[in-house]
């Protein structure tokens, strides 16, 4: 981690299940700046709001601060112009990027062959393409700082393909190819890149694959901030997680 008092990391997908408990607990716990992101500002304002509320109910953070430390932006991760215009706004406010955690995701449940190009192709630009393009644009400001960390949310299904969701499984073990790619790519700035593979997660993604089955299982399923908890251990302990190391959890 950067020898700095403050740290920036930008989450995407931060408003909801794993992304959302991310965002709260690098504010509230590490401290950090941080950059909540999704394509919907209603959203965006909502878990800066529930932000707010939970650090000055914790008695972390004098109120006064949280626009010095917060920031905002709606953001098509799968769309380069959007993802420039992120990163800008991000180092035009905490001049540096320290952390990464590309969360964003999507799943269509259905058969291969009951698939569209157009899910197939949204679900691999939203889910991989987006973790590519916010790397890229990133890694620049890492290179010259020699020093950083980025989290890739994988899955359990980036390890063991599943029935109906291989848009899905697909785009999951690309995460953690493109992981392991640059790790050996970055070893030499300092800069460690990992992969967290959660199971059956309790989110609204979960539900909507299958609500039966969502129902019935539920109560054996990881919360999101159990996994949240997880990757900050993950940025946190550089010598107990290595670069290129796909975490399971679940």
């Amino acid at each position: 981690m950067p020898n700095k008092t403050t740290t920036t990391a930008i989450i995407t997908g931060s408003t909801r299940g794993i992304g959302k408990e991310t965002a709260i607990l690098l504010f509230s716990k590490m401290r950090a700046n941080v950059v909540v992101c999704s394509r919907t500002q209603g959203e965006i304002d909502l878990v800066i709001k529930e932000i707010k509320k939970i650090s000055t109910s914790d008695g972390n953070i004098d109120d006064r601060l949280f626009d010095d430390r917060l920031l905002g932006i709606e953001c098509d991760v799968s769309k380069s112009i959007e993802v420039d215009h992120l990163i800008r706004s991000t180092i035009d406010k905490f001049k540096s990027i320290d952390i990464l955690v590309n969360n964003a995701g999507i799943v269509f449940v259905k058969k291969l062959i009951d698939t569209s190009e157009e899910e197939w192709d949204k679900t691999l630009d939203i889910n991989l393409k987006s973790a590519f393009l916010c790397t890229k644009v990133i890694l620049p400001f890492m290179i010259r700082n020699r020093s950083g960390v980025i989290v890739n949310v994988s899955s359990g299904a980036g390890k063991t393909g599943f029935p109906y969701i291989s848009a899905y499984c697909a785009s999951k073990f690309g995460m953690i190819g493109l992981t392991q790619s640059l790790a050996w790519e970055l070893e030499n700035y300092n800069i460690r890149i990992m992969a967290i593979c959660p199971g059956e997660v309790d989110t609204t993604m979960q539900q909507n694959v299958d609500q039966d089955y969502y129902v019935r299982n539920k109560h054996n399923m990881l919360k999101p901030k159990t996994v949240a908890e997880k990757i900050t251990e993950m940025i946190l302990e550089e010598h107990r997680y290595h670069n290129g190391q796909s975490v399971e959890i679940g």
